[in-house]
């Protein structure tokens, strides 16, 4: 990452990219919450749809960059078959982004919920993922699609948000100084979360939902394991930023930092207030600092891999969610966790995941005065 950095101070961005960040942004920019959820399905419904067990039976709600990876962690690594919901501005942009030659994350994207005349049965959706970037939903319009016809008895609901507070806020990808919301936005925010939190989610046919809180989200595309190549993105999409060096951060994250935190509630993992000075008295180079940070299971503050999160919400749709959670017994809602990133390069497995959730907690911070060089293991 160190001479990643070093060689990008050489380099300013082209026009070419430049043009590239800002459509691309804008392609991302939060639409009228009206326009979304409409019960007008988009042409992009297939014929092909309805083929009897083809038909999708997972809703992807959006926009976001993390509907795509979702929607392509569900097809991938799982039996489920995806069914993007975005307006149709952001369908056409997906095309350039979505990393899939055969076609199929996309074939059944539509611009509101299906019907039945589109092939829809009733009763046959098995989830749903809530996976808007930018607070463009709200209690209402969460309403409306749990109540659909589509979903079967105790069909499982994943809605993501931020978490309520930042040690480090990053800025998204799509933010940019002269459309600086960012204020509108966390009160936007706070209202979606008190509207989630107030929701019944079994008095709509038996629903099992789960709020699930992450950080500042990075990553997604495929600049890192081999793992990645079928679940990531375009290249194209770390590219997305005008802010310096955020294409390295991105890349970063896919590379070293897939692994899993879950933690109860509403939460960060908080650095202790002497590490980083514990880390400058023990290790004495900077670039072996900045190893010993992108590695051995180094913990995010308030971080999340687009990835990773993905990953929990196919992990959620096929197994539901048991641990000991500290929820507030005034919310309705049951389950709350928050998931955050730490230095792993391998997303968890099944596994994994089912210990992670079971007994939640945030993961320990490594002890420098430990930390061997890899030149000294070498030697």
């Amino acid at each position: 990452l160190h001479s990643l950095c070093a060689a990008s101070k050489m380099t300013k961005l082209s026009a070419v990219l430049i043009g590239l960040a800002v459509a691309s942004a804008s392609a991302f920019t939060a639409p009228a919450a009206s326009s979304l959820f409409g019960l007008r399905p988009s042409a992009s419904l297939t014929s092909s749809s309805t083929a009897v067990g083809a038909y999708p039976d997972v809703l992807v709600v959006g926009p976001s960059m993390l509907q795509l990876v979702v929607a392509k962690h569900l097809s991938q690594r799982s039996d489920f078959t995806p069914m993007v919901v975005a307006p149709q501005k952001t369908i056409d942009s997906y095309q350039k982004l979505v990393n899939d030659p055969s076609g199929t994350i996309l074939k059944d994207a539509l611009i509101g919920l299906p019907e039945e005349s589109d092939g829809m049965v009733p009763g046959t959706f098995k989830g749903v993922v809530f996976t808007a970037e930018d607070p463009v939903l709200n209690g209402a319009i969460l309403e409306k699609i749990l109540s659909w016809k589509g979903f079967a008895p105790g069909f499982k609901c994943v809605v993501c948000a931020p978490i309520s507070e930042f040690v480090n806020k990053e800025k998204k990808a799509n933010w940019m100084p002269i459309l600086n919301n960012d204020r509108k936005e966390e009160e936007q925010w706070r209202t979606f979360v008190d509207s989630v939190r107030g929701l019944d989610f079994a008095s709509f046919n038996g629903c099992e939902g789960c709020f699930v809180r992450h950080g500042s989200l990075l990553g997604g595309g495929t600049d890192g394991a081999d793992e990645l190549n079928d679940l990531g993105l375009d290249e194209a999409a770390y590219k997305m930023s005008l802010e310096q060096y955020r294409d390295l951060r991105e890349r970063s994250f896919d590379r070293y930092r897939l692994g899993a935190q879950i933690l109860s509630g509403d939460a960060v993992n908080r650095q202790p207030p002497d590490q980083k000075d514990k880390e400058k008295k023990f290790i004495s180079k900077e670039e072996d600092r900045e190893a010993f940070c992108a590695s051995g299971g180094y913990p995010e503050q308030d971080r999340t891999n687009r990835h990773t999160l993905a990953s929990l919400a196919v992990h959620i749709l096929n197994n539901g969610v048991a641990g000991d959670f500290e929820v507030d017994r005034g919310m309705k809602v049951e389950k709350e966790i928050t998931v955050l990133s730490k230095c792993v390069s391998a997303i968890p497995g099944q596994e994994e995941w089912a210990q992670l959730i079971s007994k939640p907690g945030p993961a320990q911070w490594p002890d420098p005065e430990k930390y061997v060089p890899q030149e000294k293991v070498e030697e």
